[in-house]
């Protein structure tokens, strides 16, 4: 969906973002990358650890573009508006994540157990793909905004 098409179905509204908000999610997505490749977790743990930093990621091009994600289903219309930002290649990657939030979901609050080493490890590599998609969208549409990253690995 477009963010004109988010914005009437009032799943986002306006905003402003700062040099420190995207610094602060990258940390964040960072923090939580570290977590999930702690092979001691239960597998659902790092999964869920994965699945945030995903999250984190995601929400970057969106408040860059000006947006936040408004009223009930966050997850869902961040990971809905990765396209609009990052562009029609971003479908699949954009399908995934919907994948793991589902995922997330359910182990989390339904089938503790669920989530896989196998699954794991895919997401954790979308993440790196996610990261290195984000930054190269923030260096070509809004520079001013990306923080020193360079032993953000």
């Amino acid at each position: 969906m477009s963010f004109d098409e988010l914005l009437r179905a009032r799943r986002l509204r306006p905003h402003e973002t700062t040099p420190e908000e995207i610094a602060a999610l990258f940390a964040r997505a960072r923090r939580d990358h570290r977590h999930a490749r702690v092979s001691t977790d239960s597998e659902d743990w790092r999964f869920i650890a994965g699945y945030s930093a995903a999250l984190s990621l995601a929400t970057i091009p969106m408040v860059a573009s000006g947006y936040r994600a408004s009223g009930p289903g966050h997850h869902v219309t961040v990971i809905t508006a990765l396209p609009a930002s990052l562009g029609s290649e971003a479908q699949e990657l954009t399908r995934y994540l919907n994948e793991c939030r589902e995922v997330r979901n359910q182990a989390l609050y339904e089938k503790p157990g669920l989530a896989t080493k196998d699954q794991v490890e895919n997401l954790l590599s979308a993440v790196e793909e996610l990261r290195a998609r984000v930054l190269a969208w923030l260096e070509e549409n809004r520079p001013e905004l990306l923080p020193d990253v360079a032993d953000d690995a």
